[in-house]
């Protein structure tokens, strides 16, 4: 069994996550904020640490992204609000949401415990392929990228290859980004698949439509281009990829 680290700074939450969990077989500690979690790190060395988002201090992805870089030590985010397209990013190895059941906890454990490989699938969706290489520029090497034309496309990779992230513009040929997303959705594999949809329409970025569809974000792409430097920059320049006081690139 492993070592588990459970960080929430609501009381109640972690020790139904700790009773949860060690009666599966793990050894579990507990921590109310990141900062006590980083302690308990160093000192113990945990297998898988399970953290919250909403944290006073440093929040949930912040440290994600902290274990990650700094200890190699993979993350499971639960969270009542709906962001795990940033987690994806941060580096967290699997994300739950709040309200989860006992049984849902220590199924999504098992499953980020039995990841070997650390790399990050992202698929990439532009019918630009000017826009897939700046995308691709500031997501790897932290990310696998693939990358798809259209829709059509896109649902023959995600046949082949699991992913951990779909990120996707609207207007493409053969099949857009609408039909994309309801084509993922109404497959039950890709049901939990955070989705990203990013576009220059900025109508077609506030449809509705996304939210009934569970989209993570839906984003102009200037908006998008923030939000993803923002998550990944001080992940890239800590390797030397992304100079943060460099010129950022900009869609085409």
């Amino acid at each position: 069994m492993a070592k588990l680290l459970v960080v929430d700074d609501e009381v109640e939450q972690h020790d139904w996550m700790r009773v949860a969990l060690q009666a599966a077989g793990h050894e579990v500690r507990a921590a109310a904020s990141a900062r006590e979690a980083t302690r308990v790190v160093e000192a113990w060395r945990p297998d898988l640490v399970v953290t919250d988002i909403l944290m006073p201090e440093v929040d949930g992805l912040t440290f994600a992204a902290d274990l990650e870089r700094r200890y190699g030590i993979h993350s499971l985010v639960i969270s009542v609000v709906q962001r795990e397209a940033e987690a994806v990013i941060a580096g967290a190895s699997g994300y739950l949401r709040k309200p989860a059941t006992a049984g849902d906890l220590r199924e999504a454990v098992d499953r980020v415990l039995g990841r070997s490989a650390r790399d990050v699938p992202i698929l990439v969706v532009d019918d630009d392929a000017d826009i897939r290489m700046t995308y691709r520029l500031i997501l790897e090497p932290r990310f696998v990228v693939l990358e798809a034309e259209n829709g059509v496309h896109a649902l023959r990779i995600l046949k082949q290859t699991p992913v951990s992230l779909l990120i996707t513009d609207v207007h493409m040929p053969e099949m857009d980004g609408r039909g994309l997303v309801r084509a993922v959705r109404a497959d039950p594999a890709f049901r939990a698949l955070p989705i990203v949809v990013q576009t220059q329409d900025a109508a077609a970025a506030r449809e509705p439509l996304w939210r009934s569809l569970d989209v993570s974000r839906a984003l102009t792409k200037d908006e998008y281009l923030g939000w993803l430097l923002q998550h990944v920059e001080h992940e890239t320049a800590s390797q030397g990829t992304l100079n943060p006081g460099a010129a950022r690139p900009t869609p085409p």
